[in-house]
């Protein structure tokens, strides 16, 4: 049974997180405080972690790097009300895996623990080995993106590729946006019939 350390300052969340994971049958270990956090961290082994953004004494994002610090291959899940990219690209580059917006359905909660969970175990391929990663991003994540760019025959959006993939919105941009400048991703831009642009990604052909 995988170890989950659940981090919020709101009891409710808590409670539902604990419920979350007796139905999926994780072992959910919750506190309501990010030092508290980093002690039982210390203490103990846990195969995923899930940490809130606005708490008292220390917020998420700093928490996060906290944590990375110490265990850098652990895999972080970040909940939020907040939505914004820029938000979510400091938190990748603090060291989380992915981010995500409250409320979460149980049912997609439960369905991205497992993602990362068995991403955590996959070894990059013998072509991503010699990239120079940014800062926050981790071989595991781009290796699925691409992955699933490869299975397409049409080009994708972000919401799309988030939608398959099972990552966030701002994760799925943060990555394709280092795939673009490292030429492995090309975008076609679709006006559609309200001359609206939407950005569709492809892999990139020799």
């Amino acid at each position: 049974m995988c170890k989950i350390l659940a981090v919020d300052d709101d009891a409710d969340i808590l409670y539902t997180l604990q419920a979350i994971g007796e139905v999926a049958k994780f072992n959910m270990t919750t506190v309501d405080d990010g030092f508290k956090a980093l002690e039982l961290i210390q203490k103990d082994r846990f195969d995923l972690v899930i940490v809130d953004y606005y708490m008292p004494n220390i917020n998420g994002l700093v928490l996060v790097k906290k944590m990375h610090d110490l265990y850098k291959e652990i895999p972080i899940l970040v909940l939020t009300v907040d939505d914004s990219i820029d938000l979510a690209r400091k938190f990748i580059d603090a060291g989380a895996t992915d981010f995500a917006n409250k409320p979460i359905k149980a049912a997609d909660l439960i369905s991205r623990v497992k993602l990362h969970l068995e991403l955590a175990k996959t070894k990059p391929s013998q072509d991503l080995k010699d990239l120079d990663l940014p800062k926050g991003l981790t071989f595991t994540t781009l290796q699925l993106i691409l992955h699933f760019l490869k299975t397409m025959h049409v080009p994708s959006t972000i919401e799309a590729i988030s939608q398959k993939t099972g990552l966030a919105y701002q994760t799925v941009h943060r990555y394709l946006n280092y795939l673009q400048k490292e030429n492995y991703v090309e975008v076609e831009v679709d006006y559609g019939k309200i001359g609206r642009p939407i950005h569709k990604f492809i892999i990139k052909t020799p």
